[in-house]
């Protein structure tokens, strides 16, 4: 299996387990309506388990229904 593969796999494995837990807890559709996008997640899941700065993406206002800005 080459790092490529190796990579999208383990990508894959990752995103599955955000989309169970999200459809664990209830919220998976709720989220999928405002637009989530589990692959990013994912990546940002991977990126702090190999010790990577994650930036804090913040959503926008209207999707949590207040004006914050």
């Amino acid at each position: 299996m080459t790092d490529q593969t190796a990579e999208i796999a383990r990508l894959m494995k990752v995103a599955e387990a955000v989309v169970e837990e999200l459809e664990r807890q209830g919220v998976a559709e709720a989220l999928a309506n405002l637009g989530f996008d589990h692959i990013e997640m994912a990546q940002a899941v991977i990126k702090a388990a190999d010790a990577d700065v994650v930036p804090f993406k913040r959503p926008p206002p209207h999707s949590l229904g207040t004006d914050l800005d």
